[in-house]
């Protein structure tokens, strides 16, 4: 993206201010969408249609970037997949507070919807997405040593939240807007300092939050290999079905599917448990006289056509080149803007006084 000359004057006014307001550039919606690059794909309506609104100003305050943002008018698509993570790094934890509005975020398969004064907490080495027509929010950038969590507790952040009634999202609310309201007149040394203190407050309120889901995990690491187990016993069941599973292991439906879906869902499960029981049954010199249809509808496959394109897909080869095939085969593995340059910088440690 280009930049005009009006821009360029922004850019270098916000270097030394430490201030970057959207509003000062020649074409707003370019600058926005230019400046949260790094972060998010942007996808929108016309961001000069008639009714569209969006604004973003920002603050650097030694290794923390705090700032406002609004958006309305349009349908907003932020997306930060693992394309744009390989492009353009950031070993950084986004915190936002709802301030008005709503919008809806999505991390795999869960699905939030945000009220004012929920705040919302990503990694932003990993994917998720947001989606906004009309929302205000306050966004804080810190790296994740900030935070002063241990590993596993900086891998359990992401997507954690606080709700606007919480304690915890009344305390940085706090934090953050006495800090937007005073920053024109604190010493860089203040700002720095706030920054910190703003970071371990954040990671000191999220850590009982991480802690409690690493309790959850494990209750469910147990569940899931109580489910599997009678998965496997009753693999050549045809009517194998999840709520037929819900029922014989006491659980609900909807708990069943969330223990699966960090492992690709449970019919993706024993679909490829059923494939795998196939492909070895077919490299077994003792069952030559079963054709492989029999092998497939004894394992639970109800249709040869869709048995046939799953087991290419899972193995990269036909059933009958697997039956002809001599000695082992092993199956194939089937598993330029202000904003902008100060991300750069701080994933560089090139600005700010350190954190620690």
């Amino acid at each position: 993206m280009s930049l005009s000359q009006s821009e360029r004057a922004m850019n270098a006014t916000s270097r030394e201010t430490p201030h970057f307001d959207v509003a000062r550039a020649a074409q707003v919606a370019e600058a926005y969408a230019g400046s949260i690059d790094p972060i998010f794909s942007l996808g929108t309506q016309p961001l000069d249609g008639p009714g569209a609104d969006v604004g973003l100003d920002a603050y650097h305050a030694g290794a923390m970037l705090i700032g406002r943002a609004h958006m309305h008018g349009a349908r907003f698509d932020y997306a930060r997949d693992r394309a744009k993570i390989a492009r353009t790094g950031l070993d950084m934890i986004l915190v936002q507070i709802i301030t008005a509005g709503s919008d809806v975020r999505f991390h795999g398969d869960e699905v939030q919807v945000t009220r004012p004064g929920d705040i919302c907490i990503d990694d932003l080495t990993r994917p998720f997405a947001t989606r906004a027509t009309d929302c205000e929010n306050i966004n804080i950038i810190l790296p994740r040593a900030a935070l002063g969590l241990d590993a596993l507790q900086l891998d359990r952040i992401h997507g954690l939240s606080f709700a606007a009634d919480s304690l915890a999202a009344r305390l940085v609310s706090a934090q953050a807007n006495a800090l937007l309201d005073r920053f024109d007149s604190c010493s860089p040394g203040e700002a720095a300092a706030a920054a910190r203190a703003t970071g371990l407050m954040i990671g000191g309120l999220a850590a009982p939050l991480a802690n409690q889901r690493e309790a959850e995990e494990a209750i469910s690491v147990a569940v899931l290999h109580r489910v599997q187990r009678y998965i496997q016993a009753h693999l050549a069941r045809p009517d194998l079905t999840p709520d037929g599973i819900a029922r014989a292991v006491g659980l609900s439906r909807a708990s069943l599917y969330r223990i699966f879906s960090p492992i690709g869902g449970v019919r993706e499960y024993i679909r490829q448990q059923r494939l795998g029981r196939v492909f070895a049954d077919l490299r077994n010199p003792r069952l030559r006289a079963r054709s492989i249809a029999e092998m497939a509808y004894g394992w639970g496959f109800a249709d040869w056509s869709s048995f046939s394109r799953a087991f290419k897909a899972q193995f990269a080869v036909t059933p009958s080149e697997v039956r002809g095939l001599a000695g082992v085969l092993a199956p194939a593995d089937s598993a330029g803007i202000v904003l902008p340059q100060w991300l750069r910088e701080m994933e560089a440690g090139e600005i700010g006084p350190a954190m620690a």
